[in-house]
């Protein structure tokens, strides 16, 4: 009986040496992480307000995650071929997506793709862009009066296609109101806005940032914010809640994403890095009159509601998309 005493006791401190030097070993991989750079997919050109928003953020990142992040623009095929690069990586926490969130779900619906965005693990998120409509001067006074006018006759609106923030928030805008609407195709938002200023189109939905200079100029005329607030640079416009309209919001919110199957622990040193850099003095100065994006941040978990808000949304419109 002593024996086997003897040897009930040497096993179980045996499996607790081996509990704790796995526990050892695993914050021992903890500490080393990261040991090299860490490397942002950026699915865009170079230059871009995505691009732009990251490369801000990037150094003050590095400095809290003791470490270098480098931008790696790769655009094509809607995002699809940076998107499928960030899902195929190694799930290290070396190689992040660096993208907006919805164009991800909204490529995925129109197009053959590698990846699914649901798979992605949420990191942060930081910088959003809400959408606006806009009028030439003469077309509308008010969005009461734009809707009026678009129940009663055919409307001109100008869109960057269904597969885009802004197209898929002018078809929740026309299905929501019963809008009667002609779609005007343009390659991208300045390009539909000058068109706009010009009276060749009646209206446009565009990101807020696109519309500042010709809206301060009084060549076109913005109706209304698509947010839960007003924005900064439009505070006299209001938004869907005030005008008493029930709409689905939709947003441009970049953030950071791993591939499927990157580590809960690599997750929460990554967020809380993040976090720290949008909350750097330095970093909050130096956006401050020169972002065109909302500081608006999003933890891992708030992240990936995000993601599941907005699945079930493009799945509801995703007749429009292709």
């Amino acid at each position: 009986m002593k024996t086997k005493g003897v040897f009930k006791v040497f096993f179980l401190l045996a499996a607790l040496g081996g509990l704790l030097s796995g526990a050892w070993v695993t914050q021992a991989g903890a500490q080393d992480y990261p040991s090299k750079p860490i490397t942002a997919i950026v699915p865009f050109t170079a230059g871009g307000s995505t691009d732009m928003a990251v490369r801000t953020l990037a150094p003050y990142a590095g400095k809290y995650l003791k470490t270098s992040i480098a931008i790696e623009n790769v655009p094509g095929a809607d995002g699809a071929i940076g998107y499928n690069k960030g899902y195929s990586s190694k799930p290290d926490g070396y190689t992040l997506l660096a993208s907006n969130t919805l164009p991800l779900f909204l490529t995925e619906l129109s197009r053959e793709t590698k990846y699914k965005s649901l798979e992605f693990k949420p990191i942060f998120a930081f910088a959003r862009d809400s959408m606006i409509l806009l009028v030439y001067p003469e077309f509308a006074k008010t969005f009461e009066e734009f809707v009026k006018t678009a129940k009663s006759q055919t409307v001109r609106i100008g869109t960057t296609g269904g597969a885009t923030t802004t197209g898929l928030m002018g078809i929740l805008l026309a299905e929501e109101l019963g809008l009667k609407v002609t779609w005007i195709p343009f390659g991208g938002g300045a390009e539909s806005l000058t068109s706009l200023a010009g009276k060749h189109i009646d209206a446009v939905l565009s990101i807020t940032a696109t519309a500042v200079a010709l809206s301060k100029a009084g060549k076109i005329r913005p109706l209304a914010v698509f947010s839960e607030k007003r924005n900064e640079k439009y505070p006299d416009v209001p938004v869907p809640k005030e005008l008493g309209v029930e709409i689905p919001l939709l947003f441009n919110h970049t953030g950071f994403a791993g591939p499927p199957g990157l580590g809960e622990d690599r997750i929460r040193f990554l967020e809380q890095g993040f976090q720290k850099a949008i909350e750097d003095r330095e970093y909050l100065e130096r956006i401050k009159g020169v972002a065109t994006y909302d500081l608006v941040p999003l933890s891992s978990k708030e992240y990936r509601q995000e993601f599941e808000r907005l699945s079930t949304l493009t799945e509801k419109y995703k007749r429009y998309l292709k």
